[in-house]
């Protein structure tokens, strides 16, 4: 990846993390890009010197920053540019995931839930689609519930997924020992994705 690759990768994380955070800390995203902070504190500077970025607030630790109109169209336009460069990924992970689901399940149809609601809950549920298997829905832990729709279909607590068992559980987001333990999950047959595509 070219240096310009990876100051559009950064700037599309960035962009798309205050879309849904506004409250969202330099800290915190240093964290989830791997970037040191003044890494993400130069990039912020860039974008709102650019206008995709405001920043409202003059005390560090209250600071808000949010998309402007311009920053949308632009987290769209990088995204349609890696899209474009990506789409051979995109197939062979699709592939991919189909395969191990077919393995796991040994080609029995079965309905699929998903655990999580990220990126590659979004790959694994339209490869549900175009293998046209029965979809269960997404399901979360408690503390992550927001009520929130994907692809139409509302979010579900991790424990609700008892109620539509048998299944197929794909995890898609990093769950603790605690959260399995309490939501029975001993007995769904699960297939860890985040263990191929971290």
């Amino acid at each position: 990846m070219t240096e310009y690759q990876k100051e559009e990768l950064t700037d599309y994380h960035i962009l798309k993390t205050i879309e849904n955070d506004a409250s969202v800390s330099q800290r915190r995203l240093s964290s989830q890009m791997e970037l040191n902070v003044a890494s993400v504190n130069f990039a912020l500077k860039r974008l709102i010197k650019k206008g995709f970025i405001r920043m409202v607030g003059a005390n560090p630790r209250r600071i808000k920053y949010y998309i402007t109109p311009e920053g949308l169209r632009e987290k769209t336009q990088l995204a349609y540019s890696f899209f474009g460069r990506n789409f051979h990924f995109y197939k062979e992970v699709r592939n991919d995931i189909e395969t191990k689901i077919i393995r796991a399940t040994n080609g029995s149809k079965t309905k699929i839930a998903i655990c999580g609601v990220n990126e590659l809950a979004e790959i694994a549920y339209m490869v549900v689609t175009v293998m046209r298997w029965e979809f269960a829905g997404f399901f979360i832990g408690d503390s992550k519930i927001t009520n929130k729709k994907l692809f139409g279909h509302m979010t579900q607590k991790l424990e609700d997924i008892k109620k539509v068992h048998p299944c197929l559980l794909l995890l898609t987001d990093e769950l603790s020992d605690d959260m399995l333990s309490d939501s029975d999950l001993k007995n769904i047959d699960t297939l860890n994705l985040l263990n191929y595509y971290k």
